[in-house]
């Protein structure tokens, strides 16, 4: 008999996890070990249970999935992550593969996929659907005909402070109470260091800074 795939599943909604967790219990191989509503609490948990898989919603009300993903990759980088996401957001499918995702899948798809889905990520293989791979080629496509950002930028003090930060795997919230500043301020900070480098999110941010030495060994 084949060895229980564990479970872990994190969404703030609580009808939809509490039946992803009833529906998930009812397959043979799968054995559902906990779940959270929380990105903080998610991280205690499976850090601590260790689960095989981890199914985790985007947007969650303290840390988002990429961020809960990040984390996760770096302190136990055996669990594989499925991410819970909206359609038409190849950035967002992107930053979760940089995350660490093994998988992303669209909360509109069938409760079947998401099986299989599960089972795929268990086996060591990342998964996305077909439309979402064409996306993932055309943005790949894309990246590579960018202009490279241009080696005078300099970015302020501020922003330094801030990226280094948010490499060290805080959330905006986190980053606003540690500098003493309002979220929407950290907020307005990214934007612009994202317009500033061209580039399109945080995670991509966070691999500039390093490839040019700006991130500090200590903060």
């Amino acid at each position: 008999m084949n060895k229980s795939i564990s479970i872990y599943i994190v969404d703030d909604n609580r009808l939809l996890r509490e039946g992803l967790v009833s529906m998930l219990d009812e397959i043979l191989d799968f054995v559902v070990i906990g779940s959270a509503d929380t990105g903080d609490m998610a991280i205690k948990k499976i850090q601590d249970l260790k689960p095989n898989v981890a199914i985790i919603d985007i947007g969650l009300p303290d840390k988002d999935g990429i961020e809960v993903t990040q984390v996760l990759h770096q302190t136990c980088p055996e669990v594989r992550v499925i991410i819970l996401g909206m359609p038409d957001l190849t950035d967002e499918i992107m930053a979760c593969i940089e995350a660490g995702a093994s998988g992303y899948m669209l909360k509109a798809e069938s409760f079947q996929t998401l099986v299989d889905t599960i089972r795929a990520a268990n086996r060591g293989e990342s998964f996305c659907s077909p439309q979402m791979a064409n996306s993932l080629f055309s943005r790949v496509a894309e990246l590579v005909e960018r202009q490279i950002p241009d080696p005078d930028v300099q970015l302020t003090s501020r922003e330094l402070e801030i990226i280094n930060k948010v490499a060290m795997g805080m959330s905006n919230k986190e980053v606003a109470t540690k500098l003493f500043i309002e979220v929407q301020t950290v907020k307005n900070h990214i934007h612009n260091i994202l317009d500033k480098l061209q580039l399109h999110n945080r995670l991509e941010a966070v691999q500039y800074a390093r490839e040019k030495n700006l991130l500090k060994s200590k903060s």
